[in-house]
């Protein structure tokens, strides 16, 4: 018996769909945690729902699944039509196929199946995931099909032995199917664990812990760290602005740090410090383009910054590019390349050079604007860095000191190149008062009183 998917399935209204779920910020499973290859959660629940049901075209298909999936979708149209509320979160053109589904006068196979699919390309839009109509509309069509396929105690089980973020069973949970979850990463099982058990099982009362909790843990870490990360620096603009701001007092909070790391150039009697970074952009949107500009010294011992806000697009080339490409370094003073081979070198006698890495830039926002807004480091940044150094020796505390991956081989992880620069353990990926900041939070859920 064929399923719906080997025979058709909306896929431009489910690619719509994936598209815009990638904008959405409030109430994904992507503001959990950020995972690299995280599937659309609307192209998982449109593929799963199709791969289920049993296409009722297909002369296989038993005449009492189409009997029950036709009342169901009926029943499913009446109440789009009848309820204004969820109406009006469909598009139009959702609407009018709903409308026009109870009048059609085709076989009832056929109007079937094309309901089902309109059905899944509805479902699979991220403003109708959450309404109750469609969660049970799924529900009871897996439920049905459930029984005719032969699923063991008439339920489906979903297994997904390499789940990553969880969208896969997350989706298979929400259809009413059993799910089970695997992965190699620790990363991905406890998300897994968080979003497959732990939130269907405490629900509010899970949220509102990690809430409570979490705020304990900041508000008790800021105290700890503030002297170390300074904020609410007061500057007052030095020009007019199209808002006529000039001279406004505002406070200016840092809320992101550039770093980058360095090598020496090889280049004859050259020795410069070059800072390795593949880009100069800082922002870049159609009308406003921020960079770094790169100013060799004088006496070429290595380069300082500038920082250039062009509104102008064909500005940017002036810090479009960067000093690294194929992991080889251009020197900004002298021009010379170092090669890929003599960076690994030099960053592998300095365990990855993330102690010694250079601040470049400091993002921060303004009390009196929104948007974000980009200035050189200062002196107080610079003892806060120290400042935060002396206090890491200091503390004398355990150290993230487990080995990194070793990658690099056949079967062992190839995407792993950290150990290549002489990151071999965890500690060696953090400047110190990254690790201050990791071993104090550390600290700080450990002496948490639950």
């Amino acid at each position: 018996m064929k399923r719906l998917i080997e025979t058709d399935l909306p896929i431009k209204r489910i690619s719509a769909h994936s598209r815009r779920e990638k904008s959405i910020r409030h109430g994904h499973i992507s503001t959990l945690h950020i995972w690299w290859a995280r599937r659309p959660l609307a192209a998982c629940r449109a593929v799963l729902l199709a791969t289920i049901l049993p296409d009722p075209m297909d002369a296989e298909c038993p005449d009492e699944f189409r009997k029950e999936a036709l009342e169901i979708m009926r029943d499913f149209a009446k109440q789009i039509l009848e309820n204004k509320d969820i109406r009006n979160s469909l598009p139009e053109e959702s609407v009018k196929i709903w409308d026009e589904f109870n009048r059609r006068q085709k076989p009832a196979a056929l109007n079937l199946q094309q309901a089902l699919l309109d059905f899944i390309a509805d479902y699979a839009n991220w403003d109708c995931s959450a309404i109750p109509l469609f969660i049970e509309t799924g529900q009871k069509l897996t439920q049905r099909a459930a029984g005719f396929v032969g699923a063991d105690d008439e339920q489906f089980l979903v297994a997904d032995p390499f789940a990553g973020g969880g969208s896969i069973p997350l989706e298979a949970l929400r259809l009413g199917c059993d799910a089970f979850a695997s992965d190699l990463n620790p990363v991905a099982v406890t998300l897994n664990k968080v979003v497959l058990e732990y939130i269907p099982k405490y629900g509010q009362q899970l949220a509102d812990a990690v809430r409570h909790y979490g705020n304990v843990i900041k508000e008790k870490a800021e105290k700890e760290l503030a002297q170390f990360y300074p904020a609410g620096e007061q500057a007052s603009r030095l020009k007019n602005d199209s808002a006529g701001t000039a001279g406004v007092p505002y406070t200016e909070t840092p809320i992101a740090y550039i770093w980058a790391r360095t090598i020496q150039c090889e280049g004859p009697g050259c020795g410069a410090e070059v800072p390795l970074m593949r880009s100069l952009y800082l922002a870049k949107k159609d009308k406003r383009q921020i960079g770094l500009k790169l100013l060799p010294r004088k006496d070429k011992s290595g380069v300082d910054f500038t920082i250039i806000d062009s509104p102008n697009p064909s500005e940017s080339g002036k810090f479009a590019t960067g000093t690294v490409a194929r992991a080889n370094a251009v020197c900004p003073c002298c021009g010379y390349t170092t090669k890929a081979e003599r960076v690994r070198t030099q960053l592998k006698a300095r365990r990855g050079g993330a102690d010694d890495a250079r601040l470049v830039c400091v993002v921060t926002t303004h009390s009196n604007e929104q948007g974000r807004f980009y200035r050189l480091p200062n002196e107080t940044d610079y003892n806060a860095i120290e400042n935060a150094k002396r206090e890491l020796k200091k503390r004398n505390v355990d150290l993230p000191n487990e080995e990194t991956p070793k990658g690099g081989g056949r079967g062992a992880g190839r995407a792993f190149s950290q150990r290549n620069y002489g990151m071999d353990k965890f500690s060696d990926l953090f400047t110190s008062r990254q690790l201050l900041s990791l071993t104090t939070l550390s600290k700080l859920v450990r002496e948490l009183e639950i």
